[in-house]
């Protein structure tokens, strides 16, 4: 076991002496190892109640058949807090505050309104703004945070009640974003906590960031759907 590891610390040497990186593209092999976690992932949580894997068509609108789906399942039609990071035009926060009829359900948005903070693969810096304009939304049990998550999170936290059900929705795509948050509310969820993800399969952002913080923090879920191909997800937290 000595001379092994002995062997290997010889050979990183030798890596970063000749400057190994000039060979080797270290995107390339993370970018290969996180689609080769995710597919193993996937083959792990097959078995859902709700699930259109493998499909071969993409239909945005089967988003919202996992949102019934899983409203039904845990009985969400509740005064539930909901939060959601990454509200851009509100289409997905408006559909939660016309389908969560209860009086005392509270509605939370996480935004910029100015677009992506950084590069998400094809998109650029900028990419998804709502122009700085908040969504109009017809409902008076919500609030808008507006700026960075890493401004205005913390604020939020500092005087929020984490006692009742909570759905979050992450819908922030970039890795950091994702990570950020999830960080920071794990001291404030509960058994039975809903999160739904919006752009799961994409391997080195919110799936990276999803297996990263259940790892850390040795969360234990259980997936309640998946539609589009994973591209969806909803977990409960036990």
């Amino acid at each position: 076991m000595k001379r092994l590891l002995f062997l290997r610390g010889k050979l990183k040497g030798f890596f970063f002496f000749l400057h190994g990186h000039r060979f080797f593209s270290a995107h390339i092999f993370s970018f290969v190892g996180s689609m080769a976690a995710l597919s193993k992932w996937i083959q792990n949580h097959k078995k859902l109640g709700h699930n259109d894997f493998y499909s071969f068509k993409f239909d945005y609108s089967r988003r919202e058949q996992l949102f019934e789906h899983v409203i039904k399942q845990e009985e969400l039609d509740n005064a539930i807090d909901y939060l959601e990071f990454g509200v851009s035009k509100g289409d997905s926060f408006r559909w939660w505050t016309a389908r969560i009829r209860h009086p005392e359900a509270k509605f939370y948005g996480f935004d910029t309104f100015t677009g992506l903070p950084e590069d998400w693969g094809p998109f650029k810096k900028g990419d998804m703004s709502s122009g700085d304009s908040l969504p109009e939304i017809n409902d008076t049990r919500f609030q808008f945070y507006q700026g960075l998550f890493q401004q205005t999170l913390l604020p939020f936290l500092a005087t929020f009640d984490p006692s009742r059900k909570k759905v979050i929705h992450m819908d922030a795509d970039l890795y950091t974003a994702t990570l950020y948050v999830l960080t920071l509310i794990t001291p404030y969820l509960r058994s039975g906590d809903v999160i739904f993800f919006d752009e799961f399969n994409v391997p080195q952002h919110e799936f990276k960031a999803f297996t990263e913080w259940a790892n850390s923090f040795y969360i234990k879920y259980e997936v309640l759907g998946a539609v589009n191909n994973y591209y969806q997800v909803a977990i409960k937290i036990r």
